[in-house]
């Protein structure tokens, strides 16, 4: 949880800091349905936010002793060492291993430890110094925590870098690039052993959004690699892209390949060499005050000569952190910061032995300390390497974001179509609906044929589409993409749809802004009223349904599909699939995606494809590799807001929403929340938002099978939209009031 800032911190010789003494949500407020927490309760629920997580394994220190036992959590979200850790300090040895007794004791007694764990337990606490006079630990809890981050390492500043972090006793996340990884091995290896999360940051540091798949895949795997071959050990599959640059596309292919992509959000432009290290504190510092908490800092930037500012800030900036009541925390397989203890190994920090590569330097301001070497980068595309190659050579760059955008845009360029049809569609039109069966053809400039046909909209005569259609047809015939006889076809099928003509009715739904709507949890009674607003505003949705709701109201699936809506797995209980593997194994969540899958397929309305939102969005490392290997996608990476409280107003609602659109953005709602009473405030949203993003030039589209944002159009079938028949199931409810009769409450 973020804490409510009414001050700002701000340099003055020192930062003064001022902050809030309540505990308030901000940033991260809203758990239940946010992938980056996946606790199944409000925000009320969780007794010890921003605390250990249940991934990782009983230990203490100084010095370090590792049980090797996963920590056990309760029913109110904490879990063991939060409870240890929550009386810290401790006045004596005697005190710390009497609080670890007890805590013990307690979880056996809820059936989370046997006897033999909780002995093993208490024997590490006893064999710790914690809380005797050789603990010399610095307080490390509370619910306000900061990730301090550090990319493109190891360079020659990362002993520097690591002997800060132990004289302050603050655990870092290093996202090492693996050609650096492979330069000077024993650096992250250390790192790891110093207790550090030491995660994947490609292998030559490329924009993501350049390459193609086969290079992203071997850029992951190749680092994967390098890190295996150093010694590194991780506790989940993690990454961040260089430069923050990941669209949808390279975010979709991330997941599939299991990695937790983690994103930060306070950006000091330490890369700059001409930033000191008093504006880089206060940089941070403002960030911190506006309750962001993921800070992402580069350790010798791999085409900068940067570094020795950031080494005078960093003490500062770590004490400036702790002085506002804040403490730090590393991640967890969701992308959450979740807590940590620094405890340091006692080794000698190793410095560099080897030449550091370097990419060609982006910006002025000397030479990198000796020795160095600079690398020829594989190329990307032509584009992107002229654009990079551009960026290098203008001293009036000012920024690091800015070749970023230079870099973005060359992508761009290479995909005139983005969001855009996808070439696993066939080509249709409509209205009235006209599919010709014939698969979607695409170019080489990322364009498809249906994308051609509809640039050129709105048309002012059914003439004038017809005619679209038939030169886009001759376009990829010219190209050898299209043959004659399915050319005829397109055209035949676009003259008899009323396109153009005096009775189409249709909403201009092409533009390169493009989002989609997945509604979670139904469907239950309002999904009525979401279909009306759909249908109205011709806005295609992704329905991630349950299959204990589409049992008990079978029509609504079955006319979702027909209506041209997305239909995609949210289990068959809507359970928290974290806590099925822990309590019935690998097995447990393949039953729980397979009986929904199964119970869609026995109403006659079978699951558009595997796609699969995880409720809560808990999916930890195991659970979406079991999802992958079963052939499915994972929908995590969405923007939304918490519609699933009964007291959210629509405006609130939408207002949330529109502030974080982005194209190619999937927007997150929920259909009559399987465990609150909400609904009415989601709908009322829905319609608001829908009109509020068309206002800023967005359009309306829906996903693919890889996890994509694409165009779709709505044509509705014009049948009556179905009501609910048959009670609706819900959970044991977390909230107030009661839902709409007729329901039922399933255990």
């Amino acid at each position: 949880m973020a804490r409510t800032v009414t001050g700002r911190l701000a340099t003055a010789g020192a930062l003064a800091v001022v902050i809030a003494g309540s505990l308030m949500g901000t940033a991260m407020a809203a758990p239940r349905a946010d992938p980056s927490d996946g606790s199944p309760g409000a925000a009320a629920a969780d007794a010890c936010p921003a605390g250990w997580s249940t991934e990782t394994t009983i230990r203490f220190g100084p010095k370090r002793v590792d049980t090797g036992i996963p920590n056990p959590g309760r029913d109110d979200g904490c879990t063991l060492l939060d409870v240890i850790w929550q009386e810290e300090p401790f006045a004596t040895h005697g005190r710390f291993v009497a609080t670890v007794v007890r805590a013990t004791r307690e979880f056996r007694g809820l059936g989370l430890l046997d006897a033999r764990e909780a002995a093993t337990i208490r024997s590490a606490a006893a064999r710790s110094a914690v809380g005797g006079p050789a603990d010399d630990s610095v307080p490390n809890t509370c619910t306000d925590r900061v990730a301090l981050t550090f990319d493109d390492g190891p360079s020659f500043y990362r002993a520097q870098t690591l002997a800060i972090l132990r004289e302050k006793q603050v655990t870092a996340t290093f996202f090492d690039v693996g050609m650096r990884i492979d330069a000077n091995p024993r650096l992250p290896a250390f790192e790891r052993r110093e207790g550090h999360l030491v995660l994947n940051h490609t292998y030559e540091h490329p924009n993501l959004n350049q390459v193609t798949v086969p290079r992203l895949q071997t850029e992951m795997r190749t680092t994967e690699e390098a890190l295996d071959r150093a010694g590194v050990k991780r506790p989940f599959v993690g990454m961040r892209p260089p430069f923050l640059a990941a669209n949808a596309p390279v975010r979709a292919e991330l997941e599939r390949l299991g990695f937790t992509v983690i994103s930060g959000d306070i950006d000091a432009a330490d890369w700059l060499p001409d930033r000191p290290a008093e504006q880089l504190r206060a940089d941070i510092a403002d960030g911190i005050a506006e309750g962001r908490r993921n800070i992402f800092l580069h350790d010798g930037p791999i085409d900068t000569v940067a570094g020795p500012e950031l080494m005078k800030a960093l003490p500062l900036i770590i004490d400036d952190i702790r002085a506002a009541g804040l403490c730090f925390g590393t991640f967890d397989s969701t992308g959450a910061i979740v807590a940590d203890r620094y405890v340091s190994s006692g080794e000698p920090i190793p410095s560099v032995v080897n030449a550091v590569p370097y990419l060609p330097l982006a910006f002025g301001g000397g030479l990198p300390p000796e020795p160095y070497e600079i690398i020829t980068p594989t190329p990307v595309t032509p584009a992107a390497t002229t654009a990079v190659a551009s960026v290098a050579t203008k001293a009036s760059v000012a920024t690091k974001a800015s070749a970023a955008s230079a870099a973005s845009a060359a992508s761009a360029a290479a995909d005139e179509c983005p969001n855009g049809w996808s070439s696993e569609e066939t080509v249709w039109f409509g209205p009235p609906r006209v599919d010709t069966g014939i698969a979607n053809p695409g170019g080489p400039d990322g364009c498809t044929l249906l994308d051609r046909v509809w640039e050129r909209e709105p048309f002012t005569t059914h003439g004038a589409f017809v005619s679209a259609a038939r030169a886009a047809a001759d376009e990829f015939v010219a190209a050898g993409l299209l043959s004659s006889r399915d050319r005829a076809r397109v055209v035949s099928a676009a003259a008899r749809t009323r396109v153009g003509g005096p009775r189409d009715t249709s909403v201009p739904n092409t533009c390169d802004r493009r989002l989609a709507i997945q509604f979670d949890d139904g469907p239950s009674h309002y999904r009525t009223e979401t279909l009306r607003i759909l249908r109205e505003k011709q806005v295609t949705g992704v329905f991630m349904d349950t299959g204990t709701r589409v049992e008990a109201n079978p029509h609504f699936a079955r006319f979702q599909l027909a209506e041209g809506h997305e239909l995609l797995n949210h289990t068959y209980s809507h359970a928290n699939l974290n806590q099925v593997l822990a309590g019935e194994g690998p097995d447990g969540v393949r039953r729980e995606i397979q009986a929904a899958e199964a119970a869609f397929a026995a109403v006659g309305a079978p699951i558009s494809f595997r796609g699969i939102r995880p409720p809560f969005g808990a999916a930890n490392a195991q659970v979406r590799q079991i999802i992958a290997d079963m052939g499915y996608t994972d929908y995590m990476t969405r923007i939304g807001t918490d519609d699933w409280l009964p007291e959210r107003t629509p405006q609130e609602i939408s207002d949330a929403i529109v502030e974080q659109l982005y194209p190619g953005a999937i927007i997150s709602l929920h259909d009559g929340p399987y465990d609150t009473t909400a609904g009415p405030g989601t709908n009322g949203g829905l319609a608001l938002l829908i009109d509020a993003a068309r206002e800023r030039g967005y359009c309306f589209g829906t996903v693919d099978r890889h996890g994509g944002v694409v165009a779709d159009r709505l044509i509705p079938t014009g049948k009556p939209i179905p009501v609910v028949e048959n009670p609706v199931p819900y959970a044991p409810l977390v909230s107030s009031g009661e839902p709409p009769k007729p329901y039922v409450i399933l255990d």
